[in-house]
């Protein structure tokens, strides 16, 4: 039911144009909670193969199993928890390779709820590495790669199951508070756009966008088209608000990575420049954007057309105040949730990605 819901929501926005004011709704099919609950009560202890590995809605539940499942199947793998979400999820870290080692590189999926099947393709990097160790390859021997595969985990579960998806019900209140507060656009009235702006949720459940909520020099000035909680687009009350950025925040002033790479949906293209970073970042930033087109043929995005000038995003907060080298991947084509149908091709595309970005910051 769930994965109906989704599509349908996908058909829905092929056909609407979204503006500032009021968006135009078409047809969407509604889902239950049940299909939702049965998510809830997979069983860790039957799973004998990784759920990212389907093409099946991927869940937090399925991504916790997954984990439990590198763990048992892999050695040298770690997990904790870099904080809790308002919801009272984890927001899981993965660490693998050489904890000692001098390079460090961070890897981060879903920031943005619809954008949940990035999570998907971080857990495929993870066995990535995983296998080619196992094969002989002394590659982690000399780094440390830590993944955050779900940054935003209650949006997603807003996206995937909507009210049904959340576990308090003090989320439950507040999320009901952003819906009643747009209740101009017919919310209220109408199942279809109801269905319509939770599937479309992109910020977390305080309603707002992670991914423009960084402290950056340019926060004041970026412009916010919501203004208020939503299910998109609002950059939050004040920068670095939010729990889930407050956490990305310290992991990254803990651990002084060397690299960054962000997965996003979708488009198939790259963002890599940022006009406040200094040369050698942006060198470097270059440098990794042209490993991922190599693989990818994903086009790079001009420096002119980056908005970096006022960003207020993860990637913007690494170059510009960390100088921290990063690049941000749009995977996926259509509009999101990407259909997760496109996920082996999103994966034949990333696959040997990271192993080359790992090669190239250890300089080999």
């Amino acid at each position: 039911m769930q994965k109906r819901y989704v599509l349908g929501a996908m058909t829905l926005s092929a056909c609407i144009i979204l503006t500032q004011v009021m968006p135009a709704f078409a047809g969407i099919i509604g889902h239950s909670s049940a299909s939702y609950k049965a998510a809830q009560t997979e069983s860790v202890a039957q799973t004998t193969d990784f759920t990212f590995l389907s093409t099946d809605m991927y869940t937090y539940q399925k991504m916790e199993s997954d984990i439990n499942l590198f763990k048992q199947k892999y050695e040298g793998v770690t997990s904790d928890s870099i904080g809790t979400t308002p919801d009272g999820r984890n927001i899981y870290r993965i660490i693998i390779g050489n904890k000692e080692a001098s390079k460090k590189i961070l890897v981060i999926g879903a920031i943005h709820a619809r954008e949940y099947i990035t999570a998907s393709v971080v857990m495929r990097q993870v066995k990535e590495m995983l296998d080619k160790r196992a094969e002989g390859d002394k590659s982690l021997d000399s780094v440390c790669i830590q993944y955050v595969p779900m940054l935003n985990p209650d949006g997603v579960a807003i996206s995937q199951s909507g009210m049904a998806g959340l576990n308090k019900e003090e989320s439950k209140k507040k999320l009901q508070e952003i819906i009643d507060s747009w209740s101009e656009w017919g919310l209220k009235e109408n199942q279809d756009k109801y269905n319509w702006f939770l599937n479309k949720w992109k910020n977390n459940l305080n309603g707002v966008d992670i991914n423009h909520n960084f402290p950056t020099q340019g926060w004041n000035q970026r412009a916010d088209s919501r203004k208020k909680p939503s299910n998109e687009h609002y950059k939050g009350a004040s920068a670095g608000s939010e729990s889930e950025t407050q956490d990305l925040i310290k992991l990254v002033n803990n651990e002084n990575f060397s690299a960054v790479l962000n997965y996003h949906t979708q488009g198939q293209i790259i963002f890599w420049s940022n006009q406040h970073a200094s040369a050698e970042v942006l060198a470097m930033d270059k440098a990794m954007a042209d490993i991922v087109a190599a693989h990818t043929g994903y086009r790079l995005v001009s420096p002119e057309a980056d908005g970096s000038k006022y960003g207020t995003g993860f990637k913007d907060w690494l170059d510009w105040e960390k100088g921290i080298p990063s690049v941000t991947v749009e995977v996926g084509i259509g509009t999101s949730p990407v259909p997760e149908a496109q996920i082996e091709t999103i994966w034949q595309q990333n696959a040997g990605v990271l192993p080359d970005i790992v090669n190239y910051i250890i300089g080999k």
